[in-house]
């Protein structure tokens, strides 16, 4: 064989070498089941208790949308975790809201919050939750996967 030859298939048997490793290490990490993000929740509020802040829980069995979501919003600065705890009430005033309860939404990021509460500034208030259509990025599709979580 030539030296050439030797070189390709060397480099062949290296890379299938190499995706066999990395295959095998991909397959071997322990799947994340759902119930995990139960637990998260109940660690945040475990957290927050013990940090004397108080946690208010509304339950409804009237629709299936939640009435009360907590976000774990964790920072690092100079090496130390901080951790915040924000209670949500659904659905959400767009006149009173903030962005940070905007961006509790799924599918409202900090640019669409940002654009409603500088829309609602605009307008002195909204009138109709359908108002935010106006709003560039928000169609049918958005506003009706939102409408549940919004009022006026």
């Amino acid at each position: 064989m030539s030296s050439k030859k030797q070189s390709v298939v060397s480099i062949g048997i290296g890379l299938i070498v190499i995706g066999a490793i990395l295959l095998i290490f991909a397959l071997s990490q322990p799947k994340e089941p759902v119930e995990s993000l139960t637990s998260a929740s109940t660690t945040v509020s475990t957290t927050a208790s013990t940090s004397n802040e108080s946690i208010s829980t509304n339950s409804s069995t009237e629709s299936n949308v939640p009435t009360t979501l907590y976000t774990d919003t964790t920072s690092q600065t100079n090496d130390t975790s901080q951790l915040s705890v924000i209670s949500v009430s659904y659905p959400l005033n767009l006149n009173t809201c903030t962005e940070q309860e905007l961006m509790s939404i799924k599918g409202i990021g900090e640019s669409r919050a940002n654009a409603i509460i500088q829309y609602r500034e605009y307008l002195g208030g909204y009138t109709s939750t359908e108002q935010i259509k106006d709003i560039k990025g928000f169609g049918d599709s958005m506003y009706q996967k939102i409408a549940p979580y919004i009022t006026v």
